[in-house]
């Protein structure tokens, strides 16, 4: 058991490393989200608000279906090539059965498609299919990744963040504008982005090394990765749930601006996550008795650098809103949504913190009751505050992160013995809802935001110089 009493050098060098080494992840990250932005005023000129609704749809369903499909395994291989007896061998083989798996399990649903398709509208149908096949192939590119991270190979796992993210919407808007300006078309080409990328990954992870297959190996990879289904699922829902819930209390034309208000108010969380592939295998690489001190030192910076972010699109979202959608979108109505979706960006930090010791200890069970209850009961708010604002439903983003950080607070405490002073927490979280309560409020001055963006940038600064000076 760690105190905040201990040394903190070990955790000032870990923050150090999480922020440098993740830096190079969330520039390739941030590079095909960017350039996927850059489309994204293009594809919703193109398509419109209805078909960029069925985008939306698909997208969800390309995402939730990865989740499921993956079962669970790329959080397990990179744990088990860190931490299990059989190591990055092991882990290789736990990759290929995976894979193998994931195959099964969607050509069954597709093959099922004249059964379930009759409870969708039928604009519907091709773009969930489309978004299936594309799930297969996202797993591909995430248990490549997982993988990637055990060899800390974050050059590699950029190229195929590249392929897969820039790949798939410039083809998608090259079908688009060759051809009939349809969803279909557009989703067609982020399948074929996807699936390039797991074809490379797939390849570059089976020649970095032999396989070795430990009896028993795969049983406990899947008691552990089953039981994260229902947590992973209801994470990628905490936005897609949202568009699903839009769709059905005002229509497929708000689901589309809603999607767009996501699109902008997640991309603090997209650092956060690119952080994440350095901060998880930092953490796991501690030992034992350091793991609490490193832990309060890393989640502190994220913390701030999350809230950074969060105000600095907050403060700048109607410009940016107005890039990303034509004036059917209204793009100025939607200035408050981004700012509390960014908000829940924040809070995320404090789940990602806690989740890291539950998954340490194997004993993730919990965390299939936690997030479903915190989602189920964010989309619930959500809904209910709609009911006076319609733009009130994206409160339901926050909130559902919000039961999250408990619910994975309460998990860590009882399933491991690393304590850390969560309460270093409450500073970047703080300076958080100040930042997007501002941007939310703001009038839609160019200079007065221009201003409020420089002075948040101007405190990420003295924040980080004090953090590679300590």
């Amino acid at each position: 058991m760690t105190t905040s009493n201990e040394p903190a050098g070990a955790g000032a060098a870990a923050s150090r490393g999480v922020l440098g080494r993740g830096s190079i992840y969330t520039l390739g990250a941030a590079a095909p989200v960017l350039a996927n932005a850059a489309v994204t005023p293009a594809v919703t000129r193109l398509l419109g608000v209805d078909a960029y609704g069925v985008v939306s749809v698909g997208i969800v369903v390309m995402q939730i279906g990865m989740m499921v499909s993956g079962l669970g395994m790329a959080s397990v291989i990179t744990r088990h090539g860190l931490l299990g007896r059989s190591g990055q061998e092991g882990a290789r083989t736990l990759l290929v059965r995976g894979l193998l798996m994931t195959a099964a399990l969607i050509a069954a649903a597709v093959v099922a498609a004249p059964f379930w398709s009759q409870l969708l509208d039928p604009e519907l149908h091709q773009a969930v299919v489309i978004g299936l096949l594309t799930a297969g192939c996202y797993v591909g590119v995430e248990e490549s990744q997982a993988f990637l991270r055990v060899l800390d190979r974050p050059l590699t796992f950029v190229g195929l963040s590249l392929l897969a993210t820039l790949g798939g919407p410039l083809l998608g808007l090259t079908l688009v504008l060759t051809g009939e300006a349809s969803a279909e078309r557009y989703l067609m080409g982020l399948l074929g982005g996807y699936a390039v990328a797991a074809l490379v990954g797939v390849a570059v992870t089976l020649r970095s090394g032999p396989r070795r297959h430990h009896t028993g190996d795969t049983r406990a990879a899947l008691r552990m990765g089953l039981p994260m289904l229902p947590h992973m699922v209801s994470i990628f829902a905490a936005n897609g749930g949202l568009i699903f819930l839009a769709t059905a209390l005002f229509g497929q034309q708000e689901a589309g601006r809603l999607a767009v208000a996501l699109l902008l108010g997640m991309a603090p969380g997209v650092v956060t996550a690119a952080m994440n592939n350095s901060w998880g295998p930092t953490i796991f690489r501690t030992p034992e008795s350091e793991r609490g001190t490193v832990l309060e030192h890393t989640a502190a910076d994220i913390g701030y650098l999350a809230a950074t972010m969060a105000g600095g699109v907050a403060a700048l979202s109607p410009w940016l809103l107005r890039l990303a959608a034509g004036s059917d979108f209204r793009p100025d109505e939607l200035v408050p949504q981004v700012a509390m979706i960014g908000f829940g960006t924040v809070l995320g930090v404090g789940y990602l913190a806690n989740v890291h010791l539950v998954f340490a200890t194997g004993r993730t069970a919990g965390l299939s009751l936690t997030t479903p209850l915190s989602l189920g009961a964010g989309l619930a708010l959500g809904a209910a505050l709609s009911q006076l604002e319609p733009g009130l439903l994206a409160m339901g983003f926050p909130l559902t992160y919000a039961g999250m950080f408990a619910g994975s607070s309460y998990l860590a405490h009882r399933v491991g013995p690393v304590r850390w002073r969560q309460q270093v927490l409450l500073a970047p979280v703080a300076l958080g809802a100040l930042y997007c309560a501002a941007g939310a409020l703001l009038p839609l001055s160019l200079p007065l935001r221009l201003t409020v963006a420089a002075l948040i940038a101007g405190i990420a600064v003295a924040r980080l110089r004090h953090v590679v000076r300590r």
